[in-house]
């Protein structure tokens, strides 16, 4: 388990270097912040995560299109990347519509100047969920998938990237107040709290939901043999999600609360359960082409 021991490796101390650094980079761009100094740790640390993210795929030798899941010519890369955005879009629309039916959402549409609104919410949607599903699904699905599947086999590789998949997402530095905020160890100080979530009972949902969805990635990334697929579900989650959530509000009276968790008001048990029936049909009915299957042999 080198390979997963090395992104761990690089999560941590690219979290510690973010830290040490927080006090003097806050002082810089305070001016321009809004928000406190703990915004800055898991953003500077993402940067600071790129060289040593190119080391470890130079040292596993996937520093290649093929190795990172690019091996499609460009037609056919687009092509899976629409048809995953169209698949993605569809089972977000699913499980939107059956939280709207358990009451678990309602809808907040504005009735003047809805559509100047509308129409900039799905542009803001359909490029961040491009550059969300690029980036992550590289390193992800791309870097961390294809370094551990080149030492182990298919469930150890599917098991370890959706556990540390869905574990990054919970790593929330807290704000400060008062003097500690002002101190040059105030980095440290946010970090010793980032990880406070994990000993939280409430986020088990999310966490099951998002786990649940690394699997399903997995499952995809290893049928088809490339990302492009993977892109494109998650740009298609992220636009339903970021649309759903900017024209509706959560409704934790409803008796069905229970079936979303605490992470974004989408995602929980009913979607995990729905990941789980795609991942098993895809699973069974996906046959994995022989091109693909010879590129991590």
């Amino acid at each position: 388990m080198r390979a997963f021991a090395y992104f761990i490796l690089l999560m941590l101390v690219s979290l510690l270097l973010s830290a040490l650094l927080n006090h003097p980079l806050y002082g810089l761009l305070q001016e321009s912040m809004s928000k406190g100094p703990h915004k800055l740790i898991n953003t500077v640390a993402k940067l600071i995560a790129i060289p040593g993210f190119i080391l470890i795929l130079r040292h596993f030798a996937i520093n290649n299109k093929i190795g990172l899941g690019y091996g499609l010519p460009r037609s056919a890369f687009v092509s899976d990347l629409l048809k995953g955005w169209l698949s993605g879009l569809s089972i977000l629309l699913l499980l939107s519509a059956g939280l709207f039916l358990f009451g678990v959402r309602s809808i907040d549409f504005p009735t003047e100047a809805w559509l100047p609104l509308l129409l900039k919410t799905t542009l803001v949607a359909l490029i961040g969920g491009l550059l969300i599903g690029f980036i992550e699904e590289t390193f992800f699905r791309g870097g961390l998938f294809g370094a551990i599947r080149r030492d182990h086999g298919f469930v150890v590789t599917m098991l370890l990237s959706s556990l540390f998949y869905a574990g990054l997402h919970f790593i929330d530095p807290p704000p400060l107040a008062g003097a500690e905020a002002q101190a040059w160890y105030s980095g440290l100080l946010i970090l010793s709290g980032a990880f406070s979530q994990f000993a939280e009972w409430r986020i088990f949902d999310s966490f099951v939901a998002l786990f649940g969805l690394g699997v399903f990635f997995a499952v995809v990334r290893e049928r088809t043999g490339n990302i492009a697929y993977c892109i494109g579900l998650h740009a298609g989650f992220v636009f339903v999600i970021k649309t759903v959530r900017k024209f509706s509000d959560l409704n934790p009276d409803s008796a069905f609360s229970f079936l979303v968790g605490s992470y974004d008001g989408m995602i929980g048990y009913l979607s995990a359960a729905g990941l789980l029936i795609h991942t098993l049909l895809v699973y069974r009915f996906w046959r994995r082409p022989k091109a693909a299957q010879a590129c991590t042999e």
